[in-house]
């Protein structure tokens, strides 16, 4: 059975507006956005996360240089730690669209995924997603090097106890209260005692993960070279927010692939139906299509296609997947101007619809793993809002 609790939260220090220092998690911030953001703050917590690599760096001297700046931001107090160990109620309000998510942050014991384990459902942790050997060893090197869970990774699960701590919390004013560039709102609350006594108990219902797969098994080797090396120690938990799913759970979007393709090759693939509209629009109606309905955009046109009703092991993007295996290259995108613009550059785009948050629940608990980039959890937790030191944890 997973535990969340309490720990010694790393903050920035009052006086720092977070609108200026916090950025969005690492994974979906382009090269424009992370020179933005390092240009809005000295302190932008993007100089610790996405560390450039610089001319003449020795392998690793990001890591270590991105390291170095925690401990130098902790020593000159940009950084303090919360002398008393909390859970953390948090909220993300997204602007005009209204979507609330929310939920506790604290530290999580790390388990070995359960779908790995045989016997059905139950308590335990489970991934939805494969992992891609690249980002999990970028985030292990940083782990490494900062010895601190840096930003949270984020589950759905705690039915019955996430869901009222964090409307009793949000009753009182927010210690950090703040909208990003985007306009979502986040607000965050330490519980009490009492708000938070039941969900330290334990969580018994069972925990899939929604954002931060590589994250996670980057904690899970980082715990196994500690233990031995050290023994038992922080390493034994992370850093994770965890949202109740039938309270202000999260939203999901879809994550677009973007081919050297033609229409030549998708048309092997099944029948295209054309389409009268921009890439926007496209997206919209394969959205109100739902799963079994793709969408193909080039410069030259746009198209959709119908695929075979999903199933818990074959969604859509696993589909995708299989017929992309042949040699093309792939990149991922959830910004549909930018899909845009690499479609007007001549580049072929596939578009998926988003995948309802029940399947992708129901599809992990059933044992079954998705391709990586099968979705995106939205609004996105903020990064550096919160962090954890294991030298404090």
């Amino acid at each position: 059975m997973a535990s969340l609790v309490p720990f010694h939260a790393v903050l920035y220090a009052p006086g720092i507006d977070p609108a200026l220092v916090t950025s969005p998690p690492y994974d979906v911030i382009s090269k424009a956005e992370c020179q933005r953001l390092e240009h809005l703050h000295p302190h932008n917590v993007i100089r610790i996360i996405l560390n450039r690599e610089l001319p003449g760096d020795e392998p690793g001297a990001k890591y270590q240089r991105a390291a170095g700046l925690f401990r130098e931001w902790l020593a000159t107090r940009v950084l303090v730690i919360n002398e008393t160990p909390r859970l953390f109620a948090y909220t993300m309000t997204a602007g005009t669209a209204g979507v609330v998510a929310g939920g506790v942050i604290g530290a999580l014991t790390l388990e070995p995924f359960a779908n790995d384990t045989p016997g059905g459902p139950g308590p335990g942790i489970y991934r939805h997603e494969r992992v891609m050997p690249e980002p999990r060893t970028d985030r292990l090197d940083l782990t490494r090097a900062a010895r601190a869970n840096l930003e949270p990774l984020w589950l759905v699960g705690g039915d019955g106890v996430i869901g009222p701590a964090v409307r009793s919390a949000s009753r009182r004013p927010a210690l950090v209260d703040f909208r990003d560039s985007d306009g979502t709102r986040h607000q965050l609350w330490p519980l009490t005692d009492e708000e938070a006594a039941p969900i330290a108990a334990g969580l018994t219902t069972p925990l899939v993960i929604a954002d931060g797969h590589h994250r996670y098994s980057a904690s899970l080797a980082f715990r196994d070279e500690m233990r031995a090396a050290e023994g038992p120690g922080p390493w034994d938990a992370t850093l994770a927010l965890v949202s109740d799913p039938t309270d202000e759970p999260p939203a999901l979007l879809p994550i677009y692939r973007v081919t050297d393709l033609t229409v030549c090759d998708v048309e092997a693939w099944g029948e295209l139906v054309p389409y009268s509209g921009d890439v926007a629009a496209l997206a919209r109606q394969v959205a109100d299509l739902g799963p079994g309905t793709i969408g193909v955009a080039t410069s030259a046109g746009a198209w959709t296609m119908t695929i075979d009703p999903p199933e818990l092991d074959a969604p859509d993007t696993a589909w995708i997947a299989r017929h992309l295996r042949d040699g093309a290259s792939v990149s991922y995108e959830h910004d549909l101007e930018l899909v845009g613009a690499a479609v007007a550059g001549g580049s072929l785009a596939i578009l998926p619809a988003p995948i309802p948050v029940g399947f992708v629940i129901k599809s992990a608990l059933a044992g079954h793993v998705m391709p990586p980039k099968s979705t995106l959890f939205w609004p996105k937790p903020r990064t550096g809002i919160v962090m954890r030191d294991f030298e404090r944890p």
